[in-house]
């Protein structure tokens, strides 16, 4: 045992690094279509597939009713990918997660690369990509958010590169650019991240009047050009007056200005910690902010001032607005590891109390994990699982050999608690997962939209009128049916079939062929037809 430890502590970082890659992968792809789509994620998937049933790539749909909440820029990526897939399942959606997030890592990486020694720049990128927001919910799903991290972060930093050099022309088409391709994908936010963003750092580098130049005004005329092609296009379908006014109340529907002080106040009190959570274990970097030296530190560094000029100028936007989603938050990860890591390198370096507390915070958490990997056949509520004691022993063992190097390797213990993370990571995949979904509510909406659009194919289904209706149901339903589910108050459609929500139409005449779950117990819906 002393001869491998020794062994892997004379390893050279690259070869942590090639163990990092390898169970990068695994990590990131076993069982990633298990769960069905939650809500969010089936509408992405939903919009892209009613897209490509009507032949409309432009003016979205969903019921074959206008969807005006998200411009279609991730939809299209849903779609190719879709192609090449063959079909609409959950797998397509969720790599184009996975392929995003393996960018952004290497974008971290490179530009950090370019202020920092590689293995700090490594740690930056290793950190962000396995923050516990990432590894353990973000990533598994279909989502828009982590591709419009990659982009935001883009734009962050080319205004930092292009900005140090001078390079005032490129920084504004850049930027735009940027800020035009966030906004195809979430809309006005990315307007907000470029407002505050490019005005902190033209006041930093000391050139505010360059945005009275005509540099920037060609790089507005950038952005208008790319966002007015969509909107010029989207007008030959439908009207500007419904789609802007949307958009709008989207992006501002979760800050202040919707509501009431009060719940202002209360979001603003647990923000820190509701961020400290989501972001574990990475986030205990925030005990090398509590330091009386703090500003005096990151000022002796450009690029982590700039950092920390981003965060502060950024983040109150969302510390004071209501029910914020954590999702919202994951461009800020790698500035906050930048500065935190940092601030770990100086405190290591004194051997400081700080640098103790925080190496001893992250090895007692790691050394959770061959406890919890122990204990599965134990459980009841996972040792049903099919090979649950051969699969408990091996994460057991290697995770048991991690945290001994954690305390062996001192020097690179970051690396190994990398490491650790992605063995649970695995672990989480192969048990977590098929548990967590097997008979669940939207495990078992899959199943019943499946199995009743396959028993009931033979007539044309329709929603009835305003019908609630469940996003995850209504994908599954539409896929195996290979055709719109449209709206309609027509009760004299022939051969037509209705789903109906009897919580809101108690009265409709017709008689009950099946019932469909969705995966909110209080959203029924009856599948009826017309006598």
């Amino acid at each position: 045992m002393q001869t491998l430890l020794h062994h892997l502590r004379a390893w050279p970082d690259r070869y942590l690094l090639l163990v990092i890659l390898i169970l990068f992968f695994p990590a990131h792809l076993i069982n990633l279509g298990v769960a069905a789509f939650n809500g969010d994620e089936a509408i992405r998937a939903w919009v892209a597939m009613e897209m490509d049933f009507s032949g409309n790539y432009i003016a979205t749909t969903m019921h074959g009713a206008p969807y005006i909440n998200k411009p279609p820029l991730f939809n299209w990526m849903i779609l190719g990918v879709t192609k090449l897939f063959g079909g609409f399942h959950e797998l397509p959606s969720r790599l184009v997660t996975v392929f995003f997030l393996c960018v952004f890592g290497y974008t971290v990486f490179r530009i950090v690369c370019r202020h920092f020694e590689t293995d700090f720049a490594l740690l930056a990128a290793m950190t962000t990509i396995t923050s516990g927001r990432f590894l353990f919910y973000d990533s598994m799903l279909g989502l828009i958010d982590t591709t419009f991290t990659w982009v935001t972060y883009l734009l962050f930093m080319s205004i930092w590169y292009l900005g140090k050099r001078g390079e005032w022309l490129r920084l504004f088409l850049a930027s735009y650019f940027l800020m035009a391709v966030g906004f195809l994908l979430k809309a006005f936010p990315a307007v907000v991240f470029q407002g505050l963003s490019l005005l902190a750092g033209l006041i930093y580098f000391g050139q505010w009047r360059q945005l009275f130049s005509w540099r920037h005004f060609l790089g507005i005329a950038v952005a208008v050009a790319i966002i007015g092609a969509w909107l010029g296009i989207y007008v030959q379908y439908r009207p500007l007056e419904v789609l802007i006014p949307n958009l709008v109340e989207e992006s501002v529907k979760r800050t202040a200005v919707e509501h009431s002080f009060s719940n202002t106040i209360y979001h603003i009190a647990k923000f820190p910690f509701d961020s400290i959570y989501h972001f574990l274990p990475y986030s205990l970097l925030l005990v090398f902010w509590l330091d009386k030296n703090f500003w005096k530190r990151i000022r002796q560094n450009e690029f982590v001032l700039f950092n920390f000029l981003i965060l502060a100028v950024n983040l109150p936007v969302y510390w004071t607005s209501s029910q914020v989603m954590a999702r919202y938050l994951l461009m800020f990860i790698p500035l906050f590891n930048v500065i935190g890591l940092y601030l770990l390198t100086q405190h290591r370096a004194e051997n400081t109390w700080r640098s103790k507390a925080f190496y001893w915070m992250m090895g007692s958490l790691l050394a959770l994990g061959p406890v919890a990997t122990l204990a599965m056949p134990f459980i009841k509520e996972v040792n049903w699982l099919q090979g649950i004691w051969p699969m408990s022993i091996v994460l057991t063992l290697a995770l048991a050999l991690v945290v001994v190097m954690y305390f062996v390797d001192k020097a690179r213990f970051l690396w190994w608690f990398v490491i650790g993370m992605l063995v649970v990571r695995i672990g989480f995949d192969l048990i977590i997962l098929p548990v967590r979904h097997h008979e669940n509510d939207t495990s078992i909406a899959r199943r019943d939209a499946i199995q009743m659009a396959e028993k009931h194919s033979n007539r044309r289904w329709y929603v009835w009128a305003d019908s609630e209706t469940r996003e995850p149901a209504m994908f599954y339903a539409t896929e195996r049916l290979g055709y719109i589910i449209e709206r309609t108050d027509d009760m004299n459609i022939p051969n037509a079939l209705y789903l109906v929500n009897l919580r809101q139409y108690p009265n409709f005449d017709g008689r009950c062929l099946d019932t469909l779950r969705t995966d909110y117990k209080t959203t029924t819906l009856l599948l009826m037809v017309r006598e």
